[in-house]
């Protein structure tokens, strides 16, 4: 089971680290980092199941990164 979350949270990082490198529109950035939540939400859930604490560490403080960009880009609507 763990592998498949592995293979998963691999493949939602590259995808959505991919479309954030690219620079894309605004509400596409915004919904990669849901996506890369998600994958390290995944990562979590991997570092408890595998007992990889540090991995588990990394991906709470990824997370939080993650949720401010979904703020960031898909929620603050700026000065307006």
């Amino acid at each position: 089971m763990d592998e498949i979350l592995r293979w998963v949270a691999t493949v939602g990082t590259i995808g959505a680290g991919l479309i954030l490198a690219a620079r894309a529109r605004p509400l596409i950035t915004g919904w990669a980092f849901v996506v890369l939540s998600g994958a390290s939400v995944i990562w979590i859930v991997v570092g408890y199941l595998t007992a990889e604490y540090a991995l588990m560490v990394q991906n709470v403080v990824v997370t939080l990164i993650n949720v401010f960009g979904v703020y960031r880009w898909l929620i603050w609507k700026g000065n307006a």
